[in-house]
C-alpha cells in the first residue's frame, strides 16, 4: 500500500506514521510528503526518513481565513480558493506519480489544517485518513458534537474529563466521515480548562491516543482488516466499517 502524507505543523504524526511503515509486521509505505508551509518541523521528519517533500504556500493561495471569514463574500472566496489550491495540488500529486511509475492508494491527514476539498477530495474519496483529536463518537441529536478546529479545548470546555482521538475517513462533511479507530482515553489533568491547559492537555493525546491510533489504522488497512460496507448505514448516514469481517460499533474498534 502506498500512502501520500498531507501536514501543517510539528509533524509528529507523520513521524509516527514513518516508523509504523518500517514494522515488519505492516505493509505500506510513505514516498511522498505535502505541507502547506516551509521550514516546519513536518519537513525535517521527512528529511531524516528520506522521503520527498512537496510544499505549496497555503496562505499566499487561500488567503487568510482569520480575516476572510468575518464576511459572507470572503468566506465564499477562501472556499473557492481552495479548491483551486488543492487541484494544485492534485496536479503536482499526478505529476509525482507519473515521474516515478506509482500510485498512491490513501491520503493521510496528519495534523493538516487545510480543507480537503474539490479535486483532492475526489481523487481520494473513501482512501482519505484524518487524525481529528475529539470523540467523534459523541453526539448530540444525531450530530457529533465535538468536530472542526479547537476540538479538545472546546470537548474540555463542555466539562468532559477526558478525551480520545478519532481516526476517521474523510467524506465532504466536516469531520464527518466513518470512524475506523477510536484512540485510547486520556485524563484530563489540569485543575481549569484554559486555552494553555488545553494545549498541554492536546500534547498529551497525541503521545496517548493520536500516535497509537493512527499506528494501528495505517498497519491494519496494508494487512487489508479493514473494510467498509456501503450497504449498512448508521442513523447519521455513514457507512459500516467492518474489521477482519467482523461489524464494529459507531465509533469503530476501540483501542484501550
Amino acid at each position: 500500500m502506498l500512502a501520500v502524507a498531507f501536514a501543517s505543523g510539528t509533524g509528529t504524526n507523520v513521524r509516527e506514521a514513518l516508523a509504523e511503515s518500517k514494522n515488519p509486521k505492516a505493509n505500506f509505505s510513505i514516498p511522498l510528503l505535502i505541507t502547506d508551509k516551509e521550514k516546519i518541523a513536518a519537513v525535517d521528519h521527512a528529511k531524516q526518513f528520506s522521503i520527498d517533500t512537496i510544499t505549496v504556500d497555503g496562505i499566499q493561495h487561500c488567503g487568510s481565513w482569520k480575516e476572510l471569514q468575518r464576511t459572507v463574500q470572503g468566506r465564499k472566496e477562501y472556499h473557492e480558493r481552495t479548491n483551486t489550491y488543492n487541484t494544485l495540488l492534485l496536479k503536482k500529486i499526478k505529476q509525482y506519480e507519473q515521474d516515478h511509475q506509482v500510485t498512491f492508494d490513501i491520503a493521510i491527514l496528519a495534523k493538516y489544517m487545510r480543507l480537503f476539498t474539490g479535486d483532492l477530495l475526489r481523487r481520494f474519496r473513501g482512501t482519505a485518513l484524518n487524525v481529528h483529536p475529539a470523540d467523534l463518537a459523541a453526539r448530540k441529536e444525531g450530530k457529533r458534537i465535538y468536530v472542526g478546529a479547537n476540538s479538545v479545548y472546546h470537548t474540555l470546555l463542555a466539562g468532559e474529563k477526558k478525551t480520545r482521538t478519532s481516526i476517521i475517513l474523510i467524506n465532504k462533511e466536516l469531520d464527518g466521515g466513518p470512524i475506523l479507530v477510536s484512540g485510547p482515553w486520556v485524563k484530563f489533568k489540569g485543575k481549569e480548562v484554559t486555552v494553555e491547559t488545553a494545549a498541554v492537555h492536546e500534547e498529551l493525546q497525541k503521545e496517548q491516543s493520536d500516535w497509537p491510533a493512527l499506528r494501528f489504522t495505517l498497519r491494519e488497512i496494508s494487512l487489508g482488516h479493514f473494510s467498509i460496507n456501503n450497504k449498512k448505514y448508521h442513523d447519521d448516514g455513514t457507512p459500516t466499517v467492518l474489521y477482519k469481517g467482523k461489524e464494529l460499533p459507531y465509533e469503530g474498534w476501540v483501542l484501550k
